[in-house]
């Protein structure tokens, strides 16, 4: 009998879901699919899921089946979950009982994170990221579209990181004790106390994690031509190319995520113009005053360095008690101990 999957990792993207992911799946408990992100349950990006040759729920659910009975937590992380119009709800549609975990980051650093990452996976072919930013009304027409992005939907940064809309659904969707929210800022500031509230949500024993190493880093490729014949073959070579890709996923040993590593190099984003940084800050200002008010939380250090006058003069959120909004054993306080 094939394993259900039980916690999701729903995203932002470039929020840390990727090291979270990690280090759970060290936890002698939990078991994580390879690849991290099938992307299955977001049927309106159906192309992601076709790329990895997951056409039904079996081809889904074999990506656990090396999932034992010590495994009382089996997970995924795909992060374009939290985006999508339907993949929450299809989840619990499946399984009721799933938790989810939402992390979330300051979106001006997440849009420019994320483009460097789709510039990585051959979705994106535009370098310069003001750039790509000013192309995304053109792309909603359908203009503009690389060759090698399997859904018009990865380009529309802003959309990506505005999360209001995003954890509303989450919270109307998902019970309190099934959802926890983190925020980046925590888990970057103290990573271990994050970890251990992750592991008492999901129900699980203490595990003691000795370190807690970077995970997906900024990066790009060693060789751009061996990248690009990988990720975006060219016509003739494409269906040989996927082939082998699909292949080698079935090995649980991460054979492509190996083979990836190896072909990445250590990089360093190219800095936005301070002008347009300001801007993006003006322009994710309201949404992240929403989102403050959903959580009980002010999160207007995100943004305030913006030119917008009306963001400057906002006055920090008071925490909220509505249950149906904010949940405070789902926020991870900065700086918090066990």
């Amino acid at each position: 009998m094939l394993t259900t999957p039980s916690l999701f990792i729903t995203g932002a993207p470039k929020s840390g879901t990727s090291a979270l992911a990690a280090y759970l799946a060290k936890h002698p408990e939990v078991f994580f699919c390879q690849p991290k992100e099938p992307f299955y349950w977001s049927f309106d990006y159906p192309e992601m899921k076709r790329n990895l040759n997951l056409e039904t729920l079996n081809d889904y659910l074999n990506l656990f089946a090396e999932a034992t009975d010590q495994h009382t937590v089996t997970g995924e992380g795909s992060t374009n979950y939290l985006r999508s119009n339907c993949a929450i709800e299809n989840i619990l549609e499946f399984n009721p009982q799933a938790k989810m975990i939402a992390m979330l980051r300051n979106p001006v650093e997440v849009v420019h994170a994320y483009h460097s990452e789709n510039l990585f996976a051959h979705w994106e072919d535009e370098p310069d990221f003001e750039t790509a930013w000013r192309l995304q009304d053109d792309r909603l027409q359908g203009r503009r579209i690389p060759r090698g992005c399997p859904a018009m939907q990865l380009l529309q940064y802003r959309e990506i990181a505005s999360y209001s809309e995003q954890i509303e659904r989450l919270f109307k969707l998902v019970p309190a004790h099934q959802r926890k929210v983190i925020i980046f800022d925590d888990f970057k500031s103290d990573t271990r106390a994050v970890f251990n509230q992750t592991v008492e949500f999901l129900d699980l024993p203490p595990f003691e994690m000795e370190t807690f190493e970077r995970v997906n880093a900024a990066h790009g490729h060693k060789s751009k031509l061996l990248a690009k014949l990988v990720l975006d073959p060219p016509a003739p070579l494409k269906p040989v190319v996927e082939s082998l890709r699909h292949f080698l996923r079935k090995f649980q040993g991460g054979v492509i995520e190996k083979a990836k590593m190896a072909m990445r190099s250590k990089e360093q984003r190219k800095p936005m113009r301070p002008e347009f940084k300001s801007e993006l800050e003006t322009y994710f200002a309201d949404d992240v005053e929403k989102l403050s008010s959903l959580l009980g939380r002010d999160l207007m250090h995100w943004v305030n360095a913006g030119t917008s006058p009306k963001a400057a003069n906002r006055q920090p959120v008071s925490e909220s008690h509505d249950t149906q909004t904010s949940d405070a054993c789902e926020i991870v306080v900065a700086g918090g101990k066990n």
